[in-house]
């Protein structure tokens, strides 16, 4: 029965969830005993230099080795092992971050202090890191490009409920979907991006930052007024959206932190500091970001969904065929767009991508919450959006090194 089914599939997924992360646990053990300070860089074919560590370096030395002639053969397996994981850093976090969190959901699920963190601390520090580390003038800049912004919104506040309305019009129409579960589809689909979320996964995958930050607070200042009108627009029925709560959040959340350090980038010293240290920066982000992770995953292996097995995979499986879709149509739509609204080629497509087709949970549950208020089956209405949030979060990691890479190759075609 469906009842017995639920809580064995959700054995299946702890089980996969540690088994990848005991993968990973074996391929940082076999870089152990090499300092992770230092900056590793993946050894090239023979004729590129590698940095290797002064203790691995010596030995090479003394044989009468020179560094630009070592070829991978050269390097040793805990070496290869450690530059895999620095390559690799940010994927291996998210697997490390779901397995823990499969094994142990209570430890980050049940925190109130790593619930604060996550609302609050990561927001903050991600926004800050943006704003120390950002040119003011990019920032000016990234302000000004109307057609671009105007692109990410429209895809965001009106193609993507056009997909979702036209993917779920036939499966209603053939009783293969509930209007309930349709309603639910298409709130989904009508909220802003994500406040900190696309702003870090832009980061990470090489994308335009300036071009993320100014969307993601565009994009929730929009859906204030924008959700509402397009809820009426496809369901006949709308929601008070709490405007004083939801500027004051953006305002502490997003703009506080990075006119702090924009600011702070004003002080040469802060300046020079900043410039030293741009891959822990970077790290500091990601790190963030994959705290987020974890506390999301908890979160939800903890809570469960309460829907029989049969109900939930279907609601899952029309989730994630939306969200490829969305993210097929974003990356085509973006590459068609050429340089006259996306000039910075992979960095912009790839700010386009995340800010584009991801969609805010803090935003929508209050949203649902009010609109289907005392309805019995307010906990299927939320459920879409209860998948979404870690799926997005999930699948947009999951491209973000391939994503980097593309832009790597991008910018030393043109160098």
């Amino acid at each position: 029965s469906d009842s017995v089914a639920m809580p064995a599939a959700a054995v299946r997924v702890r089980a996969a969830s540690i088994a990848l992360f005991a993968s990973v646990l074996l391929v940082a053990d076999t870089a152990h005993g090499l300092s992770p300070a230092v900056a590793l860089r993946c050894p090239g074919p023979p004729g590129v230099q590698a940095a290797i560590s002064p203790r691995a370096r010596l030995p090479m030395l003394i044989g009468g080795d020179s560094l630009d002639s070592l070829s991978t053969s050269s390097i040793s397996l805990p070496a290869r092992a450690l530059c895999f994981v620095d390559k690799q850093f940010f994927l291996i976090g998210v697997i490390s971050a779901i397995g823990a969190a499969a094994a142990a959901p209570g430890i980050g699920g049940r925190s109130p202090l790593l619930g604060l963190a996550v609302s609050w601390g990561a927001p903050f520090g991600i926004f800050f890191i943006a704003g120390i580390n950002m040119p003011t003038g990019k920032l000016a800049a990234a302000a000004a490009r109307v057609r671009a912004h105007a692109a990410i919104q429209t895809f965001s506040m009106a193609i993507v409920p056009l997909l979702t309305l036209s993917a779920c019009a036939p499966l209603s129409a053939l009783g293969l979907l509930s209007p309930v579960i349709r309603d639910a589809f298409l709130v989904l689909s009508v909220l802003p991006t994500t406040v900190n979320m696309c702003v870090a996964l832009s980061r990470t995958a090489g994308g335009d930052e300036a071009l993320a930050v100014f969307n993601a607070v565009l994009g929730n200042l929009l859906g204030i007024f924008v959700t509402p009108f397009m809820l009426l627009l496809l369901l006949g029925r709308t929601g008070a959206v709490p405007i004083a709560a939801a500027i004051q959040s953006l305002a502490l959340k997003v703009l506080l932190p990075l006119t702090i350090g924009q600011l702070l980038r004003r002080v040469p010293a802060v300046r020079s500091i900043t410039a030293a240290n741009k891959k822990a920066l970077s790290r500091s982000s990601e790190s963030l970001l994959l705290l987020t992770v974890y506390v999301t995953f908890c979160s939800t292996f903890l809570r469960g969904f309460g829907l029989p097995s049969s109900t939930l995979a279907a609601i899952g499986s029309l989730v994630f065929v939306l969200h490829v879709l969305v993210l097929g149509c974003a990356w085509l739509l973006s590459g068609a767009l050429g340089s006259a609204v996306l000039p910075n080629g992979m960095s912009d497509r790839t700010a386009f991508l995340y800010c584009s087709t991801q969609k805010t949970l803090a935003l929508g549950l209050p949203l649902l919450r009010i609109m289907f208020a005392g309805r019995a089956d307010l906990a299927i209405l939320c459920t879409p959006l209860l998948i979404q949030h870690p799926l997005q979060l999930l699948v947009g990691s999951l491209l973000a090194p391939k994503l980097a890479a593309l832009s790597e190759e991008e910018n030393k075609r043109f160098v």
